[in-house]
């Protein structure tokens, strides 16, 4: 009886003490993501409703929705919009296609060249894109290295050059970032392709097309659409490189932002009604495709 009794109080014993160490531990975890929250706070939390309280007033201070009105009746901005969308779209499929292309090549290498490949496609990711900028300029600028050689080789006049200061142009400068983000993302894809089922419907009968239509592009689109959302992302938002390449000569949100946040063109509320609807137009597209990755994914399964 002495024993039961005991062991009785022994047990709540041993249970309150096993709260108090998960309370403890809880305490700890709670206090190493504080400077983490602390961190998003400040620089991600405040300055966005900041902002978008600001958007909702005029200069003099006044309530106002004129700066949202602004953007979607103003030639100017509905162009920026336009370009952007365009231009972020080329970008990403450029840089979506190219690096999946470059991911399905380095998977078939051996795995001592497969690492060194994807090592050296992550140095882009670290470059500047000011010195990106400036470095094309000298290959590729009306005067740059490559179109004087291809000019003198082909006897051309000054007149004939690559324009990398049109869409064209930009496009590939970006390109120089985006593939190698794309092939590191679906060289992983790769790398989780079940070999098995490309070798059963080879051995169904179905031709090296058929194989990619109906068994490989339905597992990659997945993951494709997910590396297509973060570059499509970063497009929306591109700023330095194309500011150092063409200034304010190209229409696009960031710079009409940039304009507005520290030009003469000075209107702080409207570059926050500008900057909101960036965001949320970057935010619909990412849900598009991150529905489309996922109900294709379940598809796939």
């Amino acid at each position: 009886m002495p024993d039961t009794t005991v062991t009785a109080v022994r047990k709540p014993v041993a249970r309150w003490w096993e709260v108090r160490q998960l309370t403890a531990l809880l305490r700890a975890e709670v206090l190493l993501l504080l400077p983490f929250v602390v961190f998003l706070g400040l620089f991600e939390v405040y300055p966005l409703v900041n902002m978008g309280i600001r958007s909702l007033f005029d200069q003099d201070g006044a309530f106002t929705i004129q700066n949202y009105v602004n953007v979607f009746t103003k030639p100017q901005f509905r162009t920026a919009i336009r370009n952007s969308l365009l231009f972020a779209s080329a970008a990403s499929l450029v840089g979506g296609i190219g690096g999946t292309f470059v991911a399905a090549l380095a998977v078939r290498l051996p795995p001592r060249w497969r690492n060194f490949l994807l090592s050296l496609y992550a140095l882009p990711m670290t470059l500047s894109g000011l010195v990106v900028a400036f470095a094309f300029i000298v290959l590729l600028g009306r005067n740059g290295v490559l179109n004087l050689i291809v000019r003198r080789i082909f006897a051309l006049p000054p007149t004939v050059y690559f324009n990398l200061y049109d869409w064209p142009g930009i496009v590939m400068v970006y390109a120089f970032f985006q593939i190698p983000l794309m092939t590191l993302s679906m060289a992983a894809v790769f790398e989780n392709l079940d070999p098995s089922l490309i070798e059963a419907a080879r051995n169904l009968g179905a031709r090296p097309w058929q194989v990619w239509r109906y068994v490989v592009i339905p597992v990659l689109l997945p993951g494709f659409l997910a590396g297509m959302s973060i570059q499509f992302a970063g497009m929306m938002g591109a700023f330095g490189t194309v500011l150092a390449l063409v200034g304010m000569a190209k229409n696009l949100l960031s710079l009409q932002i940039y304009s507005h946040a520290s030009e003469s063109t000075y209107n702080l509320p409207q570059a926050g009604a500008l900057s909101i609807v960036l965001i949320a137009i970057t935010a619909t597209a990412l849900a598009l495709l991150s529905w489309g990755a996922r109900r294709l994914a379940r598809r796939a399964a």
